[in-house]
């Protein structure tokens, strides 16, 4: 079973989220005119980064490629024994979260882990040992191991790891070739004979970025008096705002010449707020400014507005009333819009689900036909770094493999172009196009960047909600459907369930043709068949908007872009989200004015 994933949301829990973040952006209001908040001066800038800068490891990984190269030799074919394609890659991450609730400091996380991987390919570029094996169960296949490096010594330890490593990968290769092998002599002839990897190019690209640098002790005091907001609201249960910055650095080398030193900064400023409805659902609001630059942080009335606003759209969504199964006319609005075209389209497009017989292969067989209206085109560019002044999370200058990133012409007025592809090469499409992406300590499959979605004929806003009361009308529904905000989405791409897929909106409203004001919902999931809703979208507006956040699949979670007009659809169905029967909070603190503002002591 393929299943993908797409979320910004954290763990519902006290204190700070668990793992990596996906998170997404919108344009905030410019004050939220709470004047007896505390004002602390902007941040200054530091000298020193998230704990140092670590030391050059690529001299290290060189003398592990030569070292395995003179010992288990470098060629590909029957008649040789070594591996023909070796790359190592170390990735170092340093994180710092500051956390602030209720008005006081939830203390500060410090993180720093470095994770190496080691790929390992045995018998020819035609058929290796990552070759499917058809019909084998996912418990019979060689598990990746998770190679920790050491933080400190990029030396003789690390040296060992990577031999350590390599020498456990090698022998799994050649265990799992021999069973390619055989599986491959007595299943049927392949649909898709294309080879197992390709050639590439092989880029020497040192540009490791400068040490992020971020002032601890301003930003400490910011989100903790913003914090103190969510006290005026009884509504709200539980809530906490922070700030997670990330500095990020990899080294890749192969034994075919590519090396790489690069890097990228990411830093979210966050808040999120739940409660639970009278009927048990817990309810949730999250929001946040997602950046690659200290400088594109956002100022003090920007934060303390993204924090009433949540406030507010919690309180209004818990008196909500919930939603009914309904199918009929809706708009996606951008956001929503463009983790919808991630889940129903992008997945079924990235490479290797068009040679693996056990996906439902939905487009594979479509290359130069018509599968979306045409005043739509579909790219994904993961060379974009911002769009509308708003940072991409998609963007990398190298994939995994260490091949440059490149814009890829998806859907061009409707039709279908071309694939998202890793180094293993699909029929027609021989190369790849930069998209061959992992979490560290995962192997690398095609993945999607930033998946950026076109309109050539557009309306504006207004005149697509009057489209959607039209439309109304004609079906004879009693309402239509907007999607304001998206929490995330997944989908089933694989033959053994149903190409189906799941978005999660937060905020979602019924329109009324007879002029009754718009009437907030709850507790909706967006599901549907990607062909039959595809085939739906009717209209798009002249706007656009960017969701920003982490996508998990096959290889690990990937940060991942997704951008769109809003969109009208003839029609799309909705159930009632899974909902907990617990009641609300007995004790429930009184509403209490918001507590006397802290000194906030900014650093020299």
């Amino acid at each position: 079973m393929t299943t993908s994933i797409t979320s910004f949301l954290p763990a519902l829990r006290r204190g700070f989220p668990l793992g990596a973040l996906a998170l997404s952006l919108v344009i905030m209001p410019g004050s939220s005119g709470a004047e007896d908040v505390p004002k602390p001066a902007p941040p200054p800038a530091k000298t020193e980064g998230l704990g140092g800068v670590p030391a050059d490891p690529l001299p290290t990984l060189e003398r592990a490629l030569s070292y395995v190269a003179s010992r288990l030799g470098n060629g590909e074919g029957e008649a040789q024994g070594g591996p023909y394609h070796v790359a190592y890659a170390l990735t170092d991450r340093r994180s710092v979260t500051l956390q602030g609730t209720h008005g006081a400091t939830a203390g500060t996380a410090r993180e720093h882990d470095r994770i190496a991987d080691v790929d390992v390919r045995v018998g020819s570029m035609s058929l290796d040992n990552t070759h499917k094996i058809r019909d084998a169960s996912w418990w019979s296949e060689e598990q990746r191991p998770m190679l920790i490096a050491p933080l400190a010594d990029i030396g003789t330890s690390l040296y060992e790891l990577l031999l350590r490593g390599t020498d456990d990968m090698y022998r799994a290769a050649r265990r799992r070739l021999i069973k390619v092998r055989a599986n491959t002599a007595v299943k049927v002839e392949r649909e898709d004979r294309s080879d197992d990897f390709s050639k590439a190019p092989t880029p020497v690209d040192l540009q490791p970025p400068p040490p992020l640098v971020i002032d601890e002790a301003a930003w400490g005091a910011w989100v903790r008096d913003a914090s103190a907001l969510y006290l005026r609201y009884p509504a709200v249960h539980d809530s906490a705002v922070q700030i997670v910055a990330t500095d990020q650095r990899r080294w890749l080398a192969t034994n075919e010449g590519t090396r790489i030193a690069d890097g990228k900064h990411h830093l979210r400023v966050a808040t999120w707020a739940t409660t639970t409805a009278d009927d048990g659902m817990k309810l949730q609001v999250y929001d946040y400014v997602d950046v690659a630059s200290v400088d594109h942080l956002p100022d003090r009335a920007r934060l303390l507005a993204m924090v009433q606003s949540a406030a507010e759209r919690l309180t209004e969504l818990r008196g909500a009333a919930l939603v009914e199964p309904y199918a009929g006319p809706a708009i996606l609005r951008g956001r929503a819009a463009g983790v919808f075209f991630h889940e129903i389209f992008g997945h079924r497009v990235e490479g290797h689900r068009q040679k693996d017989e056990d996906e439902g292969q939905t487009f594979t067989s479509r290359v130069g036909q018509p599968i979306l209206p045409p005043f739509l085109s579909v790219v994904d560019d993961p060379t974009v770094t911002s769009l509308g002044g708003i940072d991409l999370n998609g963007a990398y200058r190298y994939d995994d493999e260490g091949v440059p990133s490149e814009r890829v012409s998806l859907v061009e007025r409707g039709v279908l172009r071309n694939f998202l592809l890793s180094r293993s090469p699909v029929a027609g499409f021989p190369r790849s196009n930069g998209h061959g992406r992992r979490q560290p300590g995962n192997g690398v499959v095609a993945r999607q960047g930033n998946l950026l979605v076109e309109a050539h004929q557009s309306i504006p806003y207004a005149a697509l909600r009057a489209k959607l009361l039209d439309e109304v009308r004609k079906q004879g529904k009693p309402f239509g459907l907007v999607f304001d905000d998206i929490s995330g989405g997944f989908t089933f791409t694989g033959r053994a369930e149903p190409n189906a897929f799941s978005v999660q909106p937060v905020t979602v409203w019924k329109v009324f043709p007879d002029g009754r004001p718009d009437e907030l919902v709850r507790g909706v999931d967006l599901i549907g068949t990607p062909l039959t809703t595809f085939a739906r979208i009717l209209a798009a507006a002249d706007d656009r908007d960017v969701f920003n956040g982490m996508c998990g699949a096959e290889s690990g979670w990937v940060p991942v872009s997704a951008s769109s007009p809003s969109l009208l659809i003839g029609e799309v169905e909705v159930q009632r989200h899974e909902k907990e029967n617990d009641r609300p909070p007995l004790l429930v603190a009184p509403q209490v004015p918001a507590p006397q503002a802290h000194a906030a002591q900014v650093p020299e």
